[in-house]
């Protein structure tokens, strides 16, 4: 007898509480990094892997990260994006100038905000790119 798993990579931003039901007794949503942490059946453990370090290496060439703020966002909120997804804390100076600095990754608003009490942080949006070029790219896993 053979299984055959069939897997589909979604990225949404804020979905809804899952609903138990059906053959699934409980339902929730848990961090990626748990859930390759447990007994998987079959081959999910690899199919979980391969998707994890698919959209890990998608935030390095696309605009992807930009869904998961709002219109206009900060640098700041851009980056922790990036940081959740990696799982790694990135140098916020670098990756300012590494995304400013890439042609139509970002446009400026004109407008800031004081979101954290600190000196105001320019608000930008999503520019019309398509494919980062360079690549931003991950630190070293370590």
């Amino acid at each position: 007898m053979r299984t055959v798993s069939v897997a589909w990579l979604a990225l949404a931003p804020d979905l809804p509480e899952p609903v138990a039901g059906g053959d699934a007794a409980n339902a929730s949503w848990v961090e990626a990094s748990e859930a390759l942490g447990r007994d998987l059946a079959f081959d999910h453990a690899q199919i979980l892997a391969d998707g994890i370090e698919r959209a890990r290496a998608k935030l390095e060439y696309t605009p992807l990260a930009t869904a998961f703020c709002a219109p206009e966002f900060t640098v700041g909120q851009l980056r922790a994006v990036y940081e959740a997804v990696w799982g790694e804390a990135l140098d916020a100076r670098n990756f300012h100038r590494k995304v400013t600095g890439a042609p139509g990754f970002l446009e400026p608003t004109g407008r800031s905000t004081n979101v954290d009490g600190g000196r105001p942080a320019q608000l930008y949006r999503r520019g019309s790119l398509a494919v980062l070029n360079p690549p931003l790219v991950r630190p070293e896993a370590g």
